[in-house]
C-alpha cells in the first residue's frame, strides 16, 4: 500500500475555507498568496466547529446525533467538524470502496454541508480483534478514500494519517491551526511492522508536532486526535490505560513533551462519554476536552474521579460545539437521548488563551 511523505495542500470547500498541510498526497500546488486579499484576523473574527468521536457505527445513535448536530449548526453556525476517530465500527474498512464508507459516514451525515477533518482511532486499525489497533496500514485505507474521485461528497478530510491546517484561510496570521494527530500506533496495541514502531513513529510525529507549534503563528493551537492524555472513562490516563501498567506509555511521553504547554487545547475521543477536564500538573497550559460520544454510551465505572473535571456526564451522546474569537474559546457540551434523540446544552465554559 502506497505511503505518503510530507508535502502541502490547499482545500477550499464550498461552505469552509481552510488550509492544509499534510503528511500526504498534494492534489494541487500550493496558490501563491494575493497581497489584496490578504487580511489579518479581526475582533470579529469566529471559527466555529463540532468535535464529535466514536461515531462510526452506521446506527440509530449516529443518526440521532448526526440530527443534532445539523440542528445546532443552523441555529449557530458551524464552519466544520473534527472527528476524533473510531471511524468505522467495529474493525475499519477493507479497501477504498468499501460500503461502509456510505453507510458508516456518508449517509448519516447526509444532511450536513460542511467538512469533517478526521483522525485515525484504534477500532480505524484492527487486525486480530475489533479495536485491538494492531494494523495501521488499515488506517492508510481512510487516507486513500480522501483522494476517491467518486465519492459521495468531499466531507472526509483526511489527507494523511497526521496533518494539519488553519482556519479561516485569507489571513496573514490565521486564528486558530489545528494539528490532526494519529495516535494509534503510539497508544494501542504494537504494531509489528518497522514502519509503525511505537519509540520510532512516537519520535517522529513528535518532532512534527513541536515543529509545527513552534512555527505557526495562529493565536489558538489545538491538537485532536483520538487517544486522551488523560480521561475519567473507563480506558482511564495514557500509561495505564484500561488499568494496564505501561499501555499508552509512549503517547503519554510524546504528549508531554510536545503537546503540553505548546497546544492551548487538546481534543479526543476514545472514551464515550463527554468531559471538560482541568490541567494537570504534568501537563500544564494545556486544557482536555473529551468527546467520544457521536454514537456510543459508556459509564464512567469507577475512574470518575481520576482527573479533575469542570464538567462531564456518562451514559448519554453528544458533541461539543467550539467557537473561537480574539482570546475566547467558547465550548458547549450538547446532549442527545439515546432513545428520544432530544438535544440541549449541558454546559458551556469560556477559556481565555494563554498569552
Amino acid at each position: 500500500m502506497m505511503k505518503k511523505t510530507l508535502l502541502t495542500l490547499t482545500a477550499a470547500l464550498a461552505c469552509s475555507t481552510v488550509a492544509m498541510t499534510a503528511m500526504g498526497m498534494s492534489k494541487t500546488p500550493t496558490p501563491e498568496p494575493v497581497e489584496d486579499t490578504v487580511v489579518y484576523p479581526t475582533a470579529d473574527t469566529v471559527v466555529r466547529f463540532i468535535a464529535i468521536g466514536d461515531s462510526g457505527t452506521g446506527e440509530d445513535g449516529q443518526y440521532k446525533v448526526a440530527d443534532a448536530m445539523q440542528a445546532v449548526c443552523e441555529q449557530r453556525g458551524c464552519e466544520f467538524a473534527i472527528g476524533l476517530g473510531d471511524n468505522i465500527y467495529e474493525s475499519g474498512v477493507d479497501g477504498v470502496n468499501d460500503i461502509q464508507f456510505d453507510s458508516k459516514f456518508e449517509d448519516p451525515y447526509k444532511n450536513i454541508n460542511f467538512p469533517f477533518y478526521m483522525a485515525l482511532g484504534n477500532h480505524d486499525n484492527s487486525w486480530i480483534f475489533a479495536g485491538d489497533g494492531a494494523d495501521n496500514d488499515k488506517g492508510e485505507i481512510q487516507v486513500e478514500y480522501h483522494y476517491r474521485t467518486d465519492r459521495q461528497s468531499e466531507k472526509w478530510q483526511m489527507p494523511a494519517r497526521y496533518y494539519q491546517f488553519s482556519a479561516p484561510l485569507n489571513t496573514a496570521v490565521p486564528l486558530v491551526e489545528f494539528f490532526a494527530m494519529d495516535t494509534n500506533p503510539s497508544a494501542s496495541a504494537g504494531d509489528p511492522s518497522d514502519e509503525y514502531n511505537k519509540d520510532d513513529y512516537s519520535a517522529r510525529q513528535g518532532k512534527w508536532l513541536k515543529d509545527g507549534f513552534k512555527e505557526s503563528k495562529a493565536a489558538w493551537k489545538i491538537a485532536f486526535g483520538h487517544h486522551p492524555y488523560i480521561s475519567n472513562g473507563s480506558h482511564g490516563n495514557a500509561g495505564n490505560y484500561d488499568s494496564l501498567i505501561g499501555q499508552g506509555k509512549y503517547f503519554k511521553a510524546m504528549t508531554e513533551e510536545n503537546i503540553c504547554g505548546n497546544a492551548d487545547a487538546m481534543i479526543v475521543g476514545h472514551t464515550h462519554a463527554l468531559q471538560w477536564l482541568k490541567e494537570k500538573e504534568s501537563c500544564p497550559g494545556t486544557f482536555h476536552i473529551v468527546s467520544g460520544a457521536g454514537a456510543k454510551t459508556k459509564n464512567f465505572v469507577t475512574k470518575n474521579n481520576l482527573n479533575e473535571s469542570y464538567w462531564q456526564q456518562d451514559e448519554i451522546l453528544g458533541f461539543f460545539y467550539i467557537e473561537v474569537q480574539g482570546d475566547e474559546f467558547r465550548g458547549t457540551a450538547y446532549t442527545v437521548d439515546p432513545v428520544s434523540g432530544e438535544h440541549k446544552a449541558a454546559y458551556t465554559r469560556t477559556m481565555h488563551r494563554n498569552k
